[in-house]
């Protein structure tokens, strides 16, 4: 068997959530000795797609024109600039644009990470299989990082020891979160919020993240992506990873924060309830919620340790085997 994992980009892109998808993918087939591709030819079984911008569009029709079978990641990765599929209306209900979902219902299967995944695909109008895959971490980075005696995070950002921060991150496009953000940050000086944005090359880009900053309260670091390991060593001496955009969670950032067992703030419309409800995380209507559970240093040892139980069930192991069942399965038929 020959997979093809397609996901073009940058080399210049920082590791974020669609490069972490790719590399666990990738990983899989690896250790079960299946050769991995990453371009489309007549000899790929199967094709892997985690965006569609114009090359990986061009590179699924040549994949469909072969009889190969198509698979798009969904769900996983949209907080990537470089992956970015859903989109947002002006009043916060989410959508495909339509070029999008044609080329989407031209491929064989979506695989999704939750069954309220599957179903929202649905009235999103998606109309081909879905398969579900819980995702899983990647915990041995982390784990050097949790045992490691240097704060990158701090010598990075130069801040002292005794400063309590959260970490967030978003696409440049979620406004309304920003905002959120940025009015938690005013009510609570003490708290540095560091919020790290996915943003593309396009000059609008940079100039909306340029602006992020300036407009904000100085507590409220906005941020372009930092390397991935000043960030995971944020991630694990955060006191919160907060969440407070109106997009379904995409599982690659989340699930570190709970294996890190920082405590979650996440809004209400953002979560799947197969992975976060109110007994692994502070679940919130808007930011008041976050005020409240922030400024009461509520107490979260509960929440934090069910959820991190969460992660040792969906262990990278068994997300590796569901992938590679997956895949077999496909290629038995």
């Amino acid at each position: 068997m020959k997979i093809a994992v397609y996901f073009p980009r940058k080399k210049v892109d920082l590791f974020f959530e669609g490069a972490m998808l790719e590399h666990q993918i990738v990983k899989a087939c690896k250790a079960q000795d299946i050769t991995v591709t990453q371009k489309v030819s007549k000899d790929v079984d199967i094709a892997n797609f985690i965006n569609l911008n114009a090359k990986s569009t061009l590179a699924i029709k040549s994949a469909i024109g072969l009889s190969i079978p198509t698979l798009m990641w969904m769900f996983w990765a949209n907080n990537d600039n470089q992956s970015r599929i859903i989109e947002l209306t002006k009043d916060g209900r989410e959508y495909i644009p339509l070029s999008r979902l044609d080329i989407i219902n031209m491929m064989d299967g979506v695989v999704v990470p939750t069954n309220e995944a599957r179903i929202m695909l649905r009235k999103l109008g998606v109309k081909i299989p879905a398969f579900i895959l819980p995702g899983a971490v990647g915990v041995s980075r982390l784990s050097e990082i949790k045992s490691g005696k240097v704060d990158i995070f701090r010598r990075y950002f130069r801040i002292d020891e005794e400063q309590k921060y959260t970490i967030s991150v978003m696409n440049v496009r979620a406004k309304k979160e920003l905002e959120d953000l940025n009015t938690l940050a005013s009510i609570l000086p003490d708290y540095n919020f560091y919020a790290f944005v996915s943003a593309g090359a396009k000059f609008l880009d940079r100039v909306r993240l340029r602006a992020m900053n300036k407009m904000t309260a100085k507590n409220l670091i906005v941020s372009e992506l930092v390397p991935e390991d000043v960030y995971r060593s944020g991630l694990a001496g955060a006191s919160y990873f907060i969440d407070l955009g109106a997009e379904k969670m995409n599982v690659m950032t989340l699930y570190e924060a709970m294996y890190l067992k920082i405590p979650l703030i996440v809004s209400k419309k953002m979560v799947f309830s197969e992975i976060i409800n109110d007994t692994r995380a502070f679940v919130v209507n808007d930011y008041n919620g976050a005020v409240y559970v922030i400024r009461n240093n509520l107490a979260s040892d509960s929440l934090v340790e069910k959820a991190y139980q969460y992660t040792q069930k969906v262990t990278q192991d068994s997300f590796s085997e569901s992938i590679i069942t997956l895949f077999t399965n496909i290629y038995s038929r």
